[in-house]
Parts: C-alpha cells; sequence; structure tokens
C-alpha cells in the first residue's frame, strides 16, 4: 500500500509534472506545452502555479499525493467546486506570467491561443466534488496508486457532504476511462468542437459524475 498525504512543499517537481502530464493525457501535447513551449519554462511556470499566492485548482493546497517506497510518485486534486470563481486558474498563471518575465505581449496571446481548449472543457457545477490532474510518475505506474488516491478522494467528498464527484477525460484516453469506471464514474456528457480537434488532435472531453451517496453508480 502506498502512503497517501496532503501535498507539500517539497513536492513541487511532482506537481508539475502530474499538471502536465494531465494536460496530455494520452496525447503527445497539452494546453501546458501551448503556454510553455520550452520545457525547463513549462517546469518552472508549473510550480509557480502550483507554488504560487494566487490559489487554483492547481494548487498545492488542493493536491493529494501517493508516495512509494518513500518517494512521492503520483498525485491527484480534489475539491469543492464552489472553492474556486472561474477567473481562479487564470489569475495563477497571469502571477506566473509576471514572475518569469513575460512581455504583455505573449501574455496576452495566451487566452485567444487556449480559447478552443477552453470552451470544451467541462463545467464545474457549484457544490460538486471535482477530482482532476491525476497522473502518476512513469517508472511507479501499474502500482496501484491512481486507484489508492481515487478511492480516498472519493471518501473525503462524501464526508464533506458533497453529493457527486465529477471528472473530466479527454476522448479517445481509454486507459484514464477504464480507470475512472473502476472507480465507480459512468459518463455523463460529451463535448466535442472542430477547433478543439484542430488545436488537440481528439475531439474534445468526456465528463463522468459518480453519486457519492453509495459506494458506485452515476449521477445524471
Amino acid at each position: 500500500m502506498a502512503k497517501l498525504r496532503a501535498a507539500r512543499d517539497e513536492d513541487f517537481p511532482l506537481l508539475a509534472e502530474v499538471l502536465c502530464m494531465a494536460g496530455r493525457g494520452h496525447l503527445a501535447r497539452g494546453p501546458w506545452d501551448f503556454v510553455f513551449p520550452d520545457s525547463a519554462e513549462r517546469l518552472r511556470g508549473l510550480e509557480h502555479i502550483a507554488g504560487g499566492a494566487e490559489r487554483s485548482f492547481c494548487h498545492r493546497s488542493v493536491f493529494r499525493v501517493a508516495e512509494l517506497g518513500g518517494v512521492a510518485s503520483a498525485a491527484l486534486v480534489a475539491f469543492d467546486a464552489s472553492d474556486f470563481d472561474e477567473h481562479a486558474l487564470g489569475r495563477a498563471m497571469f502571477a506566473t506570467f509576471a514572475a518569469l518575465g513575460f512581455s504583455s505581449e505573449r501574455s496576452a496571446a495566451i487566452g485567444p491561443l487556449l480559447a478552443p481548449y477552453l470552451a470544451c472543457f467541462p463545467d464545474m457545477p457549484p457544490r460538486t466534488w471535482i477530482i482532476e490532474n491525476v497522473g502518476t510518475r512513469p517508472n511507479a505506474r501499474r502500482r496501484g496508486l491512481v486507484a489508492q488516491l481515487l478511492e480516498q478522494a472519493i471518501e473525503d467528498g462524501r464526508r464533506r457532504g458533497l453529493t457527486r464527484a465529477q471528472i473530466s477525460v479527454l476522448i479517445d484516453n481509454e486507459p484514464a476511462c477504464r480507470a475512472y469506471e473502476n472507480a465507480g464514474f459512468r459518463v455523463v456528457e460529451t463535448r466535442a468542437t472542430p477547433e478543439f480537434a484542430a488545436l488537440m488532435g481528439t475531439p474534445g472531453f468526456v465528463r463522468m459524475t459518480l453519486a457519492l451517496g453509495s459506494a458506485g453508480g452515476d449521477a445524471r
């Protein structure tokens, strides 16, 4: 069994990796690759988003980590959608752009660049327990770490009195869909646009939900 715990400051390299992996899913590139084309800058930027003063659903405070043999090896975020407004991630990103010395022109270009991605991303209804940004380092895969993190996250949502959990998955990311189905999630919505497909190389997202009043089943 892995040791599950809240994320700590020393986990920032892992959190940056997980944010990047989760954005890519089964694809070669994800949204963070467009924001930060340089790999070293990408890791610095994602560490800042995870650890900066502006909190969002990519922040260390909502990450849970799985340790394997004392090494932080997998992570996910879980949070009440009511805890963040729709601009939280944008504020965190622009604070990071400023910290990295982005020009005003480069910062302003990010919004239009990511517009197809953001338009297709599933809504996060208030009072919904959101699970996102799930990832495992390659050398620790197939050890059940994500399943353990999901189980704990789902129980945390129940303890908070929320009635529904939600996770989003890129269309055609079959391994992730199977993992979430094994945890009890079911697809309730598909969002796909030509613009998203042109940017990302896959049609869009599926939204999966789980009723938290019981051990499994879907919520519609």
